[in-house]
């Protein structure tokens, strides 16, 4: 009888622990995977400058490339004094998928602004594709982070 009576508190306790963990980690998962709306439009403005640039010009490719390099810093930053670190899309894991994915996305996106360039195509298509970039890297930025936030709450046990 006292056998039982004690697994059954060692059990207890055991769910308590993991519910204790569960918690944690969903406390940590909120921290880590915490992504203000500014950050996805700063990564949708970042794509949108670089395909709205090479549409333009060598020169304005060129110009823009710093702007990219300082829009990155500054996010890497912000991350960094919002949770300690700097999460990025090149991991491993089920993100990976949408990294791959954003990539697909980017080369097209390059080739036809290169075309709208070459072809002397006016400022309305190269709007126009510069906000279709803008809109696609903000959705897939939205994306990225709901598998990231899923990622990190999935069970590794299971």
């Amino acid at each position: 009888m006292m056998m039982a009576q004690e697994q059954e508190t060692q059990h207890e306790e055991a769910k308590q622990a993991l519910a204790t963990i569960s918690g944690t980690k969903a406390a940590l998962a909120d921290d880590i995977a915490n992504c203000p709306p500014w950050r996805h439009a700063a990564f949708g403005g970042m794509f949108a400058l670089l395909i709205g640039a090479i549409s333009i010009s060598s020169a304005v490719q060129f110009a823009t490339i710093p702007v990219i390099i300082m829009l990155i810093i500054l996010i890497k930053r912000s991350d960094e004094r919002r949770n300690g670190v700097f999460v990025h899309g090149y991991r491993r894991g089920k993100t990976l998928a949408v990294t791959l994915a954003y990539l697909v996305v980017l080369v097209p996106f390059i080739l036809l602004a290169l075309h709208l360039r070459l072809g002397g195509f006016g400022l309305p298509a190269k709007a126009g594709l510069t906000a279709l970039a803008f809109a696609i890297a903000v959705g897939l930025s939205l994306w990225w982070h709901r598998v990231f936030k899923r990622e990190l709450l999935e069970d590794p046990a299971a």
